[in-house]
């Protein structure tokens, strides 16, 4: 398998289009993990559903919410994020470009 194993964010962000709809990539999908970027526009709104299995997400750059289930929490650059499986989330009312860094466990 030929994998590449360094990545460069500006490359990832520039295979995002600039529609409202297309506002994240997968870069890495293994037998164990998947890894990707979200780039969310100032008040863009994050359409994504549950997941069924845990997710990290890492804040690369800017600055806003994600509401986890009822809960909302401000996130920010330097933020990490847990969500376990089958858990309600969204990130919202972000300031600017949120770029935000995410890996899904597999099943």
């Amino acid at each position: 398998m030929n994998m590449e194993r360094i990545y460069e964010l500006n490359k990832i962000l520039s295979s995002l289009d600039d529609s409202k709809e297309d506002y994240y990539v997968d870069f890495l999908n293994t037998k164990s993990f998947e890894a990707g970027i979200i780039r969310l526009r100032q008040d863009q709104e994050d359409t994504q559903s549950t997941h069924s299995v845990d997710e990290i997400y890492y804040v690369i750059e800017g600055e806003g919410l994600i509401r986890i289930g009822e809960e909302n929490y401000e996130v920010h650059k330097g933020i990490v994020v847990f969500v376990p499986a089958n858990t309600k989330h969204r990130f919202h009312r972000n300031i600017g470009n949120l770029i935000v860094l995410y890996v899904f466990a597999k099943e």
